[in-house]
């Protein structure tokens, strides 16, 4: 029997851009004629927010409200690395039983192993 034909994994064929570079669907670029995404008609996964009546707004009014939602992201990030960082502080420090010359008490106190954090912050990023 003839070999039978697979469809292509992908619906459309590949564009090809200027300077011979090739995008493919999964690229995420608007189909030719399609509006982009910043024009009237066009739209993200997730911008803009409100269709297409965010474009009748002024372009200082929605810059303002993307700047405030940036901002707003990058807090989370900060307080997301804040919370890991101390949780690795917690992995990484060993705790050490201290004596006081002057008092005489003896106390516990968490110390630091740079070698430790620094090796486990690197195969933590590098498990991509």
């Amino acid at each position: 029997p003839p070999p039978q034909r697979r469809a292509p994994p992908y619906p459309h064929p590949p564009q090809v851009l200027g300077g011979g570079d090739t995008a493919m669907p999964c690229d995420n670029l608007p189909a030719p004629g399609a509006p982009e995404v910043c024009a009237k008609g066009g739209g993200g996964l997730i911008l803009p927010i409100f269709g297409d009546a965010e474009h009748d707004w002024p372009t200082p009014v929605r810059g303002t409200l993307y700047f405030i939602g940036l901002l707003w992201c990058f807090c989370g990030v900060a307080i997301i690395a804040d919370v890991f960082m101390a949780a690795i502080e917690k992995v990484t420090s060993k705790k050490v039983l201290v004596k006081d010359k002057t008092t005489g008490k003896s106390r516990t106190i968490s110390v630091w192993n740079p070698t430790v954090a620094n090796l486990t912050l690197m195969a933590l990023g590098s498990s991509a």
